[in-house]
């Protein structure tokens, strides 16, 4: 067998130069998702802040990369006086990525991807790194077992880990006509909505496949978005984060290009009254924003939520993700609960020794980004 040795990468020509194999690999891999694409990454790259470092490693073998772990550092401090170089997973922040894994050839992943894991080890001794924050792994799933594993064979690295809800709803267990399975009360919503805009006038649900229109139509739903959000006093995603509008200013017609993209409106009498945005992926729905006005009738956000799932129904697709947080919103919508993990890693040093005898998690009031 030939020797397998790993490469650090630290800057963004490099990275680049890993376009060519990048996909090809994922597609081989056990945890191939639209998270994970290069597109998806890419498109990160290009739009996240430009003092963003990345700090990706990978493997190769034959001179043939056969795995690739992505992360970028990010600052932090702990109580207010101790510098910590945090590795944190690419894209977890700001962009709406889920689903975080390394990239390895399938046959051989639990051994590739500990293989990963110790050169992170080696990395540390160099001070490049101090603590791992790995956010939003899919537990149940293959990919997320074998990533797991293989970090439980690295002896040199200690672990905290603390489950994160995630909502999937299987159409495979739905009939061509979902609303007999809803509730009473979400049935009668959608009927009455639905009512209500033949009323109006004409309206109708379609999807954007039009590169010509597609800024406009993105520029609607961030209007949508954020208008539902002021009206509870509250920002939206795309006001709040400005990165993540620019991402999805990059990413979509990237998804379009690919056929992934999803861009569904509710138009009543020539007016949008509500949209959302999600991507097909592997036979996967993912449902990433949506907006909708808020002055208009309650309940439009919900039919154009019933025939999108009408549309994955037609395609023969077998999950509507709904993605991270189970609410009872999903619930009413036949989504069901997947347990997935977020992950504190550290190797043992004397700055480290604190997360050996304290849980601390880099999202609360004492170990803040900088």
């Amino acid at each position: 067998m030939q020797i397998i040795t790993s490469h650090i990468i630290t800057s963004w020509s490099e990275v680049d130069q890993l376009k060519k194999s990048w996909n090809t690999l994922l597609h081989q891999s056990d945890a191939d998702n639209i998270f994970l694409t290069w597109q998806w990454i890419d498109s990160w790259k290009k739009t996240c802040s430009a003092n963003t470092k990345p700090f990706f490693v990978i493997l190769k073998q034959a001179e043939q990369i056969v795995a690739i772990a992505p992360f970028y550092i990010q600052p932090y401090r702990l109580f207010k006086c101790i510098n910590y170089n945090v590795l944190r997973f690419a894209g977890d922040q700001g962009i709406g990525s889920e689903y975080s894994n390394f990239i390895v050839k399938q046959e051989h992943s639990i051994a590739l991807k500990e293989q990963l894991w110790s050169a992170l080890v080696a990395s540390h001794k160099k001070s490049h790194w101090d603590i791992i924050w790995y956010s939003n792994v899919a537990s149940w799933t293959r990919g997320g077992e074998t990533l797991i594993a293989a970090l439980n064979k690295t002896k040199k690295l200690k672990q905290q880990s603390r489950e994160v809800e995630f909502a999937n709803t299987d159409l495979e267990k739905i009939s061509e006509q979902i609303l007999p399975s809803l509730s009473k009360s979400l049935r009668t919503n959608i009927k009455q909505t639905q009512g209500y805009l033949s009323r109006q006038g004409q309206w109708q649900v379609s999807f954007c496949d039009n590169p010509a229109q597609l800024e406009e139509e993105l520029q609607e739903l961030f209007t949508l978005h954020n208008l539902r959000w002021q009206k509870a006093g509250l920002q939206g995603s795309f006001a709040r984060r400005p990165e993540m509008a620019a991402f999805y200013s990059h990413f979509v017609p990237r998804a379009l290009q690919q056929g992934w993209l999803r861009l569904a409106k509710l138009e009543c009498e020539g007016i949008t009254q509500a949209m959302q945005i999600g991507y097909v992926y592997q036979e996967q729905f993912f449902a990433l924003q949506e907006g909708f006005n808020a002055e208009f009738q309650n309940g439009v956000g919900q039919v154009l939520r019933y025939h999108v799932f009408q549309q994955c129904l037609k395609e023969g697709l077998t999950d509507y993700d709904f993605l991270g947080q189970y609410t009872d919103h999903k619930r009413r919508w036949l989504a069901e609960k997947r347990n997935g993990h977020n992950l504190m890693i550290w190797p043992n040093s004397i700055k480290n020794i604190i997360f050996n005898v304290m849980t601390i998690w880099p999202t609360g009031r004492y170990f803040n980004p900088l």
